[in-house]
């Protein structure tokens, strides 16, 4: 089960990353996209064709990545969407000329890396475990914190840089997951009346809301960047979730804890490289400072224009 639960997160992975190319561009396409997307952004979105079809293969591959939790431990399955990050650059060369340069292959192979020893490692030692009733509940309160959290920065901060949305994107998304494992785990195990559904409750909230930042990061910069904070920030979230919430690491000695613990730096190193070094997020930060000059100027000469009348 655990080799085909692998297989489906591998396929995942993969859909993740053309979902992620359609739906990039039909959201960087739009008017006055980067700086947010509002409300009308979105409305506009559920009309864009290229958009519904990113949609829809991310949705496939959602549904594969649910098959997989249900089959083995969150800390197997959530890492292998790292897989998705490679694709995603050659999607990016090919079909949208992005320049490969040293940062950029270094930040890719450090995550990479780091993210599949760091599967490799939890394969070895996480176990899988019921829990029902109260014993579900402190996976709902950490939901909830996280839902609260990423409420509070889509209210007072609409205009966040696009590391801090991928950043609460990656959060949720490991809340789902997680949720998602053992609310699979409660219905194959123990039957249907057996879930507890504030659980459900709160995949739903953190999927809805992790969805609303996933699009406005679209929108702040590169795929690339999006795919990299959904695969290397989502998968350490849930396995931290999964070893000490739901136990899957209770068997496992500390050094291995510490050495997992250090290829998930790695690959978060990697992904704040990639943040910084990417070809696209140059190019943003020298159209945001050509804007903020040409600004200043049409406001100098304003004033002249006032003073001299």
């Amino acid at each position: 089960m655990t080799i085909v639960a692998i297989a489906l997160a591998v396929l995942a992975a993969v859909a993740l990353a053309y979902g992620a190319l359609y739906q990039h561009d039909a959201v960087a396409g739009q008017n006055d996209s980067h700086n947010g997307l509002s409300w009308a952004h979105f409305k506009e979105l559920l009309s864009n064709r290229k958009w519904l079809i990113g949609l829809t293969i991310t949705g496939l591959g959602t549904l594969g990545n649910i098959g997989a939790l249900a089959m083995a431990p969150v800390m197997v399955v959530q890492p292998i969407g790292a897989f998705s990050l490679i694709v995603s650059v050659l999607l990016g060369v090919r079909h949208r000329g992005l320049k490969v340069n040293r940062r950029l292959v270094q930040a890719v192979v450090w995550c990479t890396v780091g993210v599949t020893i760091f599967v490799a490692l939890s394969a070895t030692t996480a176990r899988t475990n019921v829990h029902l009733g109260s014993d579900a509940l402190p996976l709902v309160w950490i939901t909830a914190a996280v839902v609260l959290v990423g409420l509070g920065i889509m209210v007072f901060f609409r205009r966040a840089p696009q590391l801090v949305l991928i950043t609460a994107a990656g959060l949720l998304f490991a809340c789902v997951a997680t949720n998602t494992h053992l609310v699979s785990v409660q219905l194959l195990r123990a039957g249907f009346d057996q879930v507890t559904w504030l659980n459900v409750i709160g995949l739903v909230a953190a999927t809805a809301i992790g969805s609303w930042f996933v699009q406005n990061a679209y929108a702040a910069g590169p795929p690339e960047m999006v795919i990299a904070g959904l695969t290397v920030i989502d998968p350490i979230g849930a396995v931290i979730l999964g070893s000490i919430v739901l136990g899957e690491a209770a068997t496992a000695p500390a050094w291995l804890i510490v050495v997992i613990a250090a290829t998930g730096l790695v690959a978060c190193l990697g992904v704040v490289v990639l943040s910084r070094y990417h070809p696209d997020v140059h190019d943003r930060e020298h159209q945001r400072r050509v804007a903020r000059r040409t600004d200043r100027c049409n406001d100098t000469d304003q004033l002249t224009d006032t003073e001299e009348s």
